[in-house]
């Protein structure tokens, strides 16, 4: 596929908003992220809220107790310091709404300090950003992302990151959508189109499904591409699904063409749905024909045939009224399923397959302190440490 071709298919789309009447949530309801524990840094965040807790648990309530004594109003806020150390642990150990409203509290005046004495280095937002998610707290990812004093706080693409994964989770699509257009309105990051961001906004405008979202989802791929931002595959193939919805199997294939990866599961699946769509039945015989011969009594979990599209495929043939296609068609479907070709998965479940990639977070949760051993602050520490205590590196 030409470049010409590709930006004749897009050309003519409005930068327009979408309104939120057209964007609702569609019946369906999304039970699951995006992006695997994994790649979100969320079974490495775990671990170190577990050795904090083994550390600190006991003495949480009197450890908490001092913050809140400092931030009596009688106080003058200059007298108030917040250390790396403490908000680390403070972070580490909320579980509950004021737990939450505490570090929030620690968090701005972190903030100012870093603003105003130029001092401390390691970014806090992905920390922060986990911790709300593995609490389940999206509409505090929404509050502390658009409060005016942690402006800057959160200026990590990983921190949008978890916050657009934890909506979409949520099946709170329109609200991914804007969060990213707030994303890219603060021009913080040096893209306009980060990658993971792009995937789950994109994934959102699949979900709705409507000519909105899709128009959107265009625009969004299109100018990503003229400024020469790579667009993943699973983005691109949630367009395309997209694309099919509204009954544009050609736009689908341009999609797909965009990808190098042709014969990966979820790709090759939409493009054998668009091309029944446009009657090309002998380049799906040619498709189906070299699974059974090239795969043949071999299991390949990235390049099966999905039940709905065999279904798709043969309802579109059926329609046709050409009973030798349909043979031909029901002699290959047979061949693939004792090949063990037909995949046990929908179309919609390998799109919505969470990402295993590792993030590429220039911060990961905690791992500046990893080596660190968690110590208490001084009044609570005892006289006589445990050997198994070192000292704390400089932060």
């Amino acid at each position: 596929m030409s470049s010409l071709t590709f930006r004749t298919v897009f050309h003519g789309f409005r930068a327009t908003a979408i309104p939120r009447n057209i964007l609702r949530n569609p019946a369906t309801i999304c039970a699951r992220s995006l992006y695997s524990a994994h790649s979100l840094g969320l079974d490495r965040f775990n671990e170190d809220r577990q050795r904090v807790f083994a550390h600190l648990g006991p003495r949480k309530a009197e450890y908490f107790s001092q913050f809140w004594e400092s931030f009596k109003e009688d106080r003058k806020s200059s007298e108030t310091m917040v250390f790396t150390g403490d908000l680390k642990n403070v972070v580490q150990l909320s579980e509950t709404d004021e737990d939450i409203e505490l570090c929030i509290r620690m968090m701005r005046i972190f903030h100012k300090q870093n603003q105003d004495l130029r001092f401390g280095t390691f970014s806090f937002g992905p920390v922060v950003l986990r911790l709300l998610y593995v609490l389940d707290k999206p509409d505090v990812v929404i509050q502390v992302l658009k409060d005016p004093e942690l402006h800057g706080f959160f200026d990590q693409t990983a921190s949008y990151q978890l916050a657009m994964d934890l909506l979409y989770k949520r099946a709170r699509y329109q609200e991914v959508i804007d969060l990213f257009e707030h994303m890219r309105s603060r021009q913080v990051f040096g893209t306009r189109f980060p990658r993971d961001c792009v995937v789950l906004v994109l994934g959102a405008c699949y979900q709705l499904g409507t000519r909105g979202a899709y128009d959107f989802a265009l625009k969004l791929v299109a100018e990503g591409r003229e400024s020469g931002a790579r667009i993943l595959r699973k983005g691109l193939t949630f367009t395309a699904a997209l694309a099919l919805k509204m009954q544009e199997p050609k736009v689908a294939m341009e999609l797909l063409a965009l990808t190098a990866q042709m014969n990966y599961i979820s790709v090759r699946n939409l493009r054998l749905i668009a091309l029944s769509h446009m009657d090309l039945y002998e380049e799906i015989f040619l498709v189906l024909r070299s699974i059974v011969h090239q795969y043949h009594h071999l299991r390949h979990d990235h390049s099966g045939i999905c039940p709905d599209t065999i279904d798709r495929i043969r309802e579109n043939l059926e329609k046709k009224g050409d009973p030798e296609r349909l043979q031909l068609f029901s002699q290959l479907q047979r061949a693939l399923k004792e090949g063990n070709h037909i995949s046990e998965d929908s179309l919609d479940e390998v799109l919505e397959r969470p990402m295993e990639h590792k993030s590429r977070d220039t911060n990961p949760p905690l791992a500046m302190f990893k080596e660190r051993t968690i110590r208490p602050p001084p009044s609570l520490r005892p006289r006589s440490p445990p050997s198994d205590v070192g000292s704390s590196s400089k932060d």
